[in-house]
């Protein structure tokens, strides 16, 4: 590892999966599934407390179709939803710099009022710090949360040869809103970031696990599956839903539309018999949704073309500037 951080440890790839697993915390024993997107703590009578905790800092804050409180909100409220539980309340923290709209912090905190009111997650304590002019670049949040869920519905199952991967719906979308936004490109697309609480639940019988794809895109949430679980993966390009605007932005920039981030998807695996119900399931919050993947034994992510098949890495490097 290098001997100072740069931008690259906080993008979602292979520098920010090393830095991470460079920290080695002691003392969690009695925790569990902590190299998640939460962690979960047995509290007795066959049930499990489900925490996790997040930070956003984005330019711009505000996109189309969302802002920063919207993603801090929904990222917060996936991270306990893709291990089935339900979320039962957050905290909200913020960091704002010195001469911040009054009438943009107003905005942020509406949506997360917002959707604290549609999905029943209320904000239940927090912070707030001021700091000096040019010291942070204009507002962070951080928002944590917790859950509860039984033991036998937590998605951490054995994942095996054969299984079927399924995503939720078209990927790239959230952060094509906010390229867009940022290098005033005009496009039809708005952010995908939603939470996936109903989503989740209403296919959680038949999967073994779900991921939500924000940094680093399919690329990077898949690979992570892949190395944690000690298997491949092989993705059928043509099966994955993407908009058109979406490829063509990617293009445009020439950013791989793999590590592109969506705030409101996930994928899922399921074996091969419960894989079509799934994808049915699904299609009935977004019709994109598309079995896309095989799960295979040779330990690499590797999507078929239609030129032939090819590796797709971890990403490595500053994949995109501050988008989620």
């Amino acid at each position: 590892m290098k001997d100072f951080i740069n931008l690259s440890h906080g993008a979602g790839g292979k520098e920010m999966h090393e830095l991470i697993k460079s920290f080695n915390f002691s003392n969690r024993a009695q925790w569990q599934d902590y190299d998640d997107d939460s962690s979960t703590l047995d509290i007795g009578n066959n049930k499990r407390l489900v925490f996790t905790t997040d930070s956003f800092t984005i330019n711009p804050i505000f996109f189309p179709g969302g802002d920063i409180g919207h993603i801090a909100f929904c990222g917060t409220v996936n991270d306990l939803a893709v291990l089935g539980a339900v979320p039962l309340g957050l905290s909200l923290s913020l960091v704002i710099e010195e001469g911040f709209s009054v009438k943009d912090l107003k905005k942020i905190i509406n949506s997360i009022n917002l959707l604290s009111k549609k999905t029943s997650v209320p904000i239940v304590t927090g912070d707030t710090k001021v700091m000096e002019k040019n010291k942070i670049d204009k507002i962070i949040i951080n928002t944590s949360g917790v859950g509860i869920i039984n033991d036998n519905e937590l998605l951490t199952k054995k994942i095996k040869t054969g299984d079927k991967v399924i995503i939720s719906g078209g990927i790239g979308e959230h952060a094509v809103a906010l390229l867009s936004k940022r290098f005033d490109y005009k496009t039809s697309i708005i952010t995908d970031s939603k939470p996936l609480v109903e989503e989740i639940q209403a296919v959680k019988d038949i999967i073994k696990i779900a991921k939500d794809i924000t940094r680093g895109g399919l690329a990077a949430n898949l690979n992570e599956i892949s190395e944690k679980n000690k298997i491949g993966v092989l993705l059928d390009e043509e099966a994955i839903p993407v908009k058109k605007e979406v490829k063509k932005l990617s293009e445009m920039l020439g950013i791989n539309l793999y590590e592109l981030a969506s705030e409101g998807r996930f994928i899922c695996i399921a074996s091969p018999e419960n894989a079509e119900s799934v994808e049915k399931r699904l299609k009935l919050f977004n019709k994109q949704a598309s079995i896309i993947g095989t799960i295979t034994e040779n330990n690499k992510l590797i999507i078929q073309t239609i030129l032939g098949k090819r590796i797709l890495p971890m990403p490595i490097g500053r994949i995109i500037p501050r988008i989620c």
